[in-house]
């Protein structure tokens, strides 16, 4: 029988952040991000005080390799924290800033929100090697388990409407499509809003 365990990410594993978030969600960030989206992830994940920091990242491991990743923060952290993320994104940006910053605010009114007594789960993501394992289903239960012990109502995410087997992972798991949104950057992005309330 193999190991598996969940723990906090390392300031020095970028590299495994970096892969799995952009297996996730690269075309949107790339489209946000207008090609800077390394350089943007590794500042702000070694950056302790912003929202794509390695502080908010777990890893799932399995003997001893990284098998996936969850971001995630509750509203008091994302309240905290989005004003450093945003300057942080714009101290690397450099050349892009006025285009980004622009594309920041559109995805802003589609995706990222957190409400009060709310556990936000940013980025979810499987290496394809270990994808049917149940280490999605691992990842989102250990996130359940974070909200109830900071006492939060619901927890919640955004997924591309195209993404049915993410979807569909959510909806076993409890989560409801509250809503569905639309981002418009350089090509166009569906998104459902899904949440769940935690008991």
């Amino acid at each position: 029988m193999y190991k598996v365990f969940i723990r906090n990410a390392l300031k020095s594993e970028f590299n495994d952040f970096y892969n799995l978030v952009y297996f996730a969600s690269g075309d949107v960030l790339d489209s946000i991000f207008l090609g800077k989206t390394k350089d943007i992830l590794f500042s702000l994940y070694k950056n302790e005080k912003n929202l794509y920091s390695y502080k908010h990242t777990i890893f799932i491991e399995v003997q001893g390799k990284i098998a996936g990743l969850l971001v995630g923060y509750d509203y008091k952290e994302a309240s905290s924290q989005s004003l450093s993320t945003f300057f942080n994104i714009m101290h690397t940006a450099k050349g892009n800033k006025f285009a980004i910053i622009k594309n920041l605010l559109k995805a802003y009114r589609v995706t990222g929100k957190v409400f009060p007594n709310e556990y936000y789960v940013s980025n979810v993501a499987i290496y394809p090697e270990f994808r049917g394992s149940g280490f999605g289903t691992k990842l989102m239960l250990h996130a359940e388990q974070t909200a109830k012990r900071r006492n939060l109502k619901y927890i919640s995410l955004d997924v591309e409407k195209e993404n049915e087997a993410a979807i569909n992972l959510y909806k076993t798991l409890g989560y409801k499509i509250i809503n569905e949104k639309t981002l418009t950057l350089n090509t166009q992005f569906n998104f459902y809003r899904m949440r769940k309330e935690i008991r």
